[in-house]
């Protein structure tokens, strides 16, 4: 028996089938809006067979618009510190609309060409929204009108005039700005993140519990009559705090925030995430995490903490999520992902990291915007599509390699990250691999020629 995968080109040829199981068990799915778009439709339900697996997308704010080694935005879209160290950008891009809004048109220009650019490459686009209060230039709560949230929900002091007038200027971005070709580029909007903290002036030191599911609710059905390319996600800060959950038909994904994770503590609370959206048949997603720590240690972070945070989890539920996604890199912030000056043991370890056969970048990211939600297609011989598919250990395998350059580097990666070198014939461009000494579990296959690179994934049982 043999077990072919079939690498094409730069980026993987993804084929959809219609299963009419999981289709149908897809539109039993609550969403928020009905009525959006095609595209933003099938990322959501894309998300969610993502969240299924054991895959999960890996994410930046700002990855292609700043840079650790600059205070300033820049619109070289095709950086990021990520490509510069592992060869490849992150998934997800991160983006916020308090830097539309509140900072030059240049730079407004250089982060809407970088969310534009990254759609286009098929990556997943999440915005926040750092609001300054009325009258001030700053979202945090102390300085702020103490009284501005609770306002807003009882429609008192012009202050939700205020309010939906700048969500206004948001609906113009989504409808006007972020727009490829005929598409309008699909989003998941995370507004009034970290609720349940006391630094924002919508957090628990401004408003209660009540007030703030009126405040979400207000926003998320201003925004769905006005914008058809918008998912909504609702993100508390550690510990999670679910008395601030404004309700399913507000909700379409539902987030955790949470710096210098401990690893132990992490895998619990996203054990919690995942129960509650699979009870509520939502998205379950890392909204935001990092190590702000000057120095190398940051780097180290993702391979020694989240990774076995994400996967040593016996009851296998902390790899649950659709994605995970950290801060910027900029010299006025700090480096949470090594940059082309970081020594090589960051490097390394974060390019172990990107290895995982778990954690996906964006050089093998899955077709979000298709009409099918991703499936797999297969034959006797061939499988295609980013799904994960179980090989018996007494299988050969065989990869078919085309349209790469020679000589080409075939290698095998297990859960962590530890390279396993095949056997090479490059003569024919077939590679032939006994899986005998494979211990059970998932690998990555990359193969790559120097000028592309490209990964697959399987399970030995």
């Amino acid at each position: 028996m043999t077990f072919r995968i079939q690498l094409v080109n730069a980026k993987f040829e993804f084929f959809f089938a219609l299963v009419i199981g999981m289709v149908a068990s897809l539109q039993g799915h609550a969403q928020v809006d009905q009525d959006v778009t095609m595209k933003t439709r099938a990322l959501h339900e894309n998300l969610k067979l993502i969240q299924q697996g054991n895959s999960i997308l890996f994410g930046q704010e700002f990855f292609n618009s700043f840079r650790y080694s600059s205070g300033a935005a820049h619109g070289e879209k095709d950086y990021s510190d990520s490509k510069a160290v592992t060869g490849s950008h992150p998934a997800v891009l991160g983006s916020d609309f308090h830097y539309y809004l509140e900072k030059s048109a240049t730079e407004r220009s250089y982060h809407t060409e970088a969310v534009k650019w990254a759609f286009q490459l098929g990556y997943a686009i999440t915005f926040d929204w750092h609001l300054s209060a009325r009258g001030t230039s700053s979202y945090e709560f102390a300085g702020s009108p103490p009284d501005l949230a609770n306002n807003i929900v009882a429609d008192l002091n012009g202050d939700r005039t205020w309010f939906l007038g700048e969500l206004d200027k948001v609906i113009s971005i989504i409808n006007n700005d972020l727009r490829v070709g005929n598409d309008t580029v699909p989003i998941v909007f995370r507004p009034f993140h970290e609720m349940n903290g006391n630094w924002f002036w919508w957090g628990s030191a401004a408003m209660s519990p009540a007030n703030y599911r009126e405040l979400y609710a207000l926003t998320v059905n201003y925004v769905k009559e006005r914008a058809k390319s918008v998912l909504f996600c609702w993100s508390p800060n550690i510990p999670l705090d679910f008395n601030y959950y404004p309700g399913d038909e507000f909700v379409d994904v539902v987030g955790l925030d949470y710096y210098e994770a401990n690893a132990t503590t992490l895998r619990t609370q996203l054990g919690s995430l995942v129960d509650f959206a699979e009870q509520h048949t939502k998205v379950a997603v890392l909204s935001e995490t990092g190590n702000r720590v000057s120095g190398d240690n940051a780097s180290l972070y993702w391979n020694n903490t989240i990774l076995p945070a994400l996967l040593d989890d016996p009851a296998g539920k902390a790899s649950k999520i659709g994605w995970l996604l950290t801060w910027i890199n900029a010299s006025w912030s700090f480096p949470y992902v090594p940059y082309s000056s970081s020594g090589q043991v960051a490097k390394n370890s974060f390019i172990s990291f990107m290895q995982s056969p778990n954690i996906i970048f964006g050089n093998e990211i899955p077709a979000l915007y298709g009409k099918d939600p991703i499936t797999a297609v297969t034959t006797e011989l061939e499988i295609y599509s980013l799904e994960i598919y179980p090989i018996p250990a007494s299988t050969e395998l065989t990869l078919e390699i085309h349209g790469f350059q020679h000589p080409v580097s075939v290698l095998a990666y297990d859960r962590l990250g530890k390279e396993i070198r095949l056997k090479e014939e490059t003569s024919d461009k077939i590679i032939h691999q006994s899986l005998t000494s494979f211990n059970p579990g998932m690998y990555a296959i990359m193969v790559t020629d120097g000028h592309r690179t490209i990964r697959k994934k399987f399970i030995v049982e």
